[in-house]
Formats: C-alpha cells, sequence, structure tokens
C-alpha cells in the first residue's frame, strides 16, 4: 500500500485491507510504503506496525513519486504474490478475490476503471493523457484502476528506465509484459471518489514530467529501439 500524506485515511484503509486478507487467505502481510510524507503518515504506519504483526512498514526518507512507491512496493513485497491498492480510500479491498481467482491464468493482472468516482476535469484530464501514451507507446494500454496483483517472479526488467517521479511505472510495465508475452489479464472494478485527503498525482510538475518521459520512451522503445 503506497501512501504520500495519507493521515485522514491510512488507518481505514488499513483495516479494510486486514479484513480482506483475513478473509481470504491465512497468510499474508501489509506492507505500507510510506513515500515521504510530511503529514502523520509516518507516525501512524508505525504505530499500525507495532500494534500488527502482519503490518511492515518501508519509509522513503523522501518523497519518490508515483512510480517510485509502485515500485518499492514490488521491491520490498516478501510473498509470492503482491496485490497493491490504495491507502485513499477509493478501492475496495475485497476485490482482492476476484483477482485470486485468476491468478492460475495470468501472471500479471491489472485493473481497469469501469465506473470512477473522481471529478470531471480529473477525470478529462486523464482520458486524454492515455490517448496521448496509446499513440506515443503504439499499444491500447487499458486507463489502469488502483488495485493489482502480480507474481513477483515474474515481473519483468524494464528495458528502459523510468522516472520514479513521473507516472509511467504502469503503462511501460503493462507494455514490456505484452512485448514479452507474458500472462497478462485485466479485470474491470469501481473506482469510488477519494474518502479522505487530496489527490496527488494530478498537479502540473507531475504531468509535464511524465509527457517529456513519454516522448522519450517513445523515442528509445518505437522509434529507435535498442537491438
Amino acid at each position: 500500500m503506497p501512501a504520500y500524506n495519507e493521515e485522514e485515511m491510512l488507518e481505514t484503509a488499513v483495516a479494510e485491507a486486514t479484513a480482506a486478507g483475513e478473509a481470504n487467505f491465512t497468510e499474508f502481510e501489509i506492507l505500507i510504503v510510506d513515500d515521504g510524507s510530511t503529514d502523520r503518515t509516518a507516525q501512524i504506519a508505525d504505530r499500525l506496525g507495532s500494534e500488527q504483526e502482519r503490518i511492515r512498514v518501508v519509509h522513503h526518507a523522501h518523497n519518490r513519486g508515483f512510480s517510485g512507491a509502485m515500485l518499492s512496493c514490488v521491491q520490498n513485497a516478501v510473498g509470492q504474490y503482491v496485490f497493491m491498492g490504495p491507502a485513499d480510500g477509493q478501492a475496495n479491498f475485497q476485490d482482492v478475490a476476484r483477482f485470486w481467482a485468476l491468478v492460475d491464468r495470468y501472471d500479471l493482472i491489472f485493473s481497469y476503471r469501469q465506473h470512477r468516482g473522481d471529478a470531471a476535469g480529473r477525470k478529462a484530464a486523464s482520458t486524454l493523457w492515455y490517448l496521448f501514451i496509446r499513440v506515443m507507446l503504439g499499444t491500447r494500454i487499458p486507463e489502469f484502476s488502483s488495485l493489482f496483483c502480480f507474481r513477483r517472479d515474474s515481473i519483468p526488467q524494464f528495458v528502459v528506465p523510468i522516472r520514479p517521479d513521473a507516472s509511467n511505472f504502469l503503462p511501460v510495465l503493462y507494455l514490456t509484459a505484452v512485448r514479452q508475452r507474458l500472462r497478462v489479464g485485466t479485470i474491470g472494478i469501481d473506482h469510488g471518489p477519494r474518502r479522505g485527503g487530496t489527490a496527488k498525482g494530478g498537479n502540473v510538475a507531475n504531468a509535464l514530467r511524465t509527457i517529456v518521459e513519454d516522448l522519450i520512451l517513445c523515442w528509445r522503445l518505437r522509434i529507435r529501439p535498442r537491438r
């Protein structure tokens, strides 16, 4: 569970994740990756970790951004499978059962938005960005939602490194997995409204970094790929 300045929702999200884990598994851990939060997220995470053996916390000394936080989740998880979900209350952790029903068929399972609870402006910005990266990368990348289930030993190495402080981790992971003919699945989920805190990924600086990186990825993956 990547978390950046989620003091309002973190404890609730962890409780919901714990309930989903207990309802579906005999062995699991909850890994909270505090991405350099400047509010009380780190303290709340540490308290939860001290209260429950199943909760483990990793702290970033500074904010690494969306891609950096997700990559850290994958790198620090210890189980055979990693199920990622947000700390903002927009996803239903009980959906883990739907993903788990597909793990024999797929190595990497991505979710896409069936219904989205965000504001109209955020929806429009997301739609435009996905149109842009589909053109840049030449692949019909789904508009990802916020839950994912990956078999850890099947997560491919990226041919081109990506910035941790942009938003290209998921598109490049999906593209790389498809090109390497891994078993890639998708599942539609409802994406509800944020129940606390503020959205972090829609700021102008992040958008500009991501767009610039998309142009670089287009050049290195499509126009002049390494042989």
